[in-house]
């Protein structure tokens, strides 16, 4: 009877003691990590859309396969795209050479010139003519002197007079001409700088030309795997138009929601620890990147109000981003975008990561 009794209270104690074990653990562990199972591995993924308009004539890829940074993905029919290079460029240079440029006279270049040669052409005949006109009035001067002497005739006087008269009117006429001259060159020159205008937008529709077909081939902008795919062979697609997505797996992340109550404690720079669902018994180390400035709930289509009579508390969710540490290469491709996973944050330096 007394071992008997000896033996329930040695059971007791020790199912005491278990339990004040799990206890204090359970404290341990609530002292150094938060953890939460609202979280998921999250990632890029870029839609590839049509850049142009066209038949498409090769998809070379497949549905969930792996392509690398530079792989093609489709083409477009390239003729017409061609064809307008070879226009654009037949009309710069068709610029180029109407201007004078690219190593050619051009006519607008030649039209400058002569109107420069022209003016100049014109300021030394001004020049001469005024030194004409000088020595003609100097003559008729001396020549009405000698004729109110009766030294030389009348006809003399006349003579020299329509000499003065004709070197004056051909001066006038030589600066008109001048003015003409300087004119036209101006004239001109606003004309070959709005034909150098049009040079400037004939290249850069060249050069739009030039990419345009160079976007016939559309490449793999990173290393990913193709989903999503709906272009195929003969398919005639829209500039703008969704083609396929490309789910990157250079560059993953888990996005971990913690309750409010607890991420008090989670400080950028923390440690972490990720159980992956589909990795039974794997660990992935990761680091608390950045947290959220608000909660799920301010973000949502249709924010709560509070300020009702049907108040009812609800804790909510903070959003964490952890980046993952060196990922396994066998995991690299197995590690997959939505993924469930379970997060443990170590907090133990909380108080110096503040």
């Amino acid at each position: 009877m007394v071992k008997s009794k000896y033996g329930k209270l040695a059971v007791c104690a020790l199912v005491i003691g278990g339990l004040l074990f799990l206890g204090w653990q359970r404290w341990q562990y609530a002292r150094e990590y938060v953890s939460t199972d609202n979280a998921e591995v999250e990632g890029v993924i870029i839609p590839i859309r049509a850049k142009l308009s066209g038949t498409v004539v090769e998809v070379p890829i497949r549905e969930n396969a792996r392509v690398e940074q530079g792989e093609l993905l489709y083409q477009v029919r390239e003729d017409e795209y061609r064809r307008r290079v070879e226009q654009a460029q037949a009309n710069y240079l068709g610029l180029m050479v109407a201007a004078g440029q690219g190593g050619m006279p051009g006519l607008m270049d030649s039209q400058v010139r002569s109107a420069a040669a022209r003016s100049l052409a014109a300021e030394a005949a001004i020049a001469q003519l005024g030194a004409n006109l000088e020595q003609a009035r100097s003559d008729y001067q001396r020549t009405r002197r000698l004729a109110s002497q009766g030294v030389v005739s009348t006809q003399d006087l006349e003579a020299a007079q329509a000499r003065f008269n004709a070197l004056n009117h051909e001066l006038q006429a030589a600066r008109s001409n001048s003015r003409a001259a300087v004119e036209g060159t101006l004239a001109n020159k606003a004309a070959l700088k709005v034909e150098e205008y049009r040079i400037g937008a004939a290249e850069a529709e060249l050069e739009l030309a030039r990419i345009q077909l160079q976007d016939t081939r559309q490449t793999s902008p990173q290393a990913g795997i193709i989903a999503k795919k709906e272009v195929e062979p003969g398919q005639f697609v829209v500039a703008g138009q969704k083609l396929l997505s490309l789910v990157s797996t250079e560059h993953l992340w888990v996005i971990a929601n913690f309750k409010e109550t607890h991420i008090g404690r989670v400080r950028v720079g923390q440690k972490a620890r990720i159980s992956v669902d589909a990795f039974p018994g794997e660990r992935f180390e990761g680091v608390v990147q950045s947290l959220v400035p608000a909660t799920g709930a301010r973000f949502s289509l249709l924010p709560q109000e509070n300020a009702t009579g049907n108040f009812t508390k609800v804790v909510q969710r903070i959003q964490a981003r952890i980046e993952l540490d060196q990922v396994p290469e066998r995991y690299r491709n197995a590690l997959s975008q939505g993924m469930s996973v379970f997060v443990e944050v170590n907090i133990r330096d909380a108080e110096q990561t503040l």
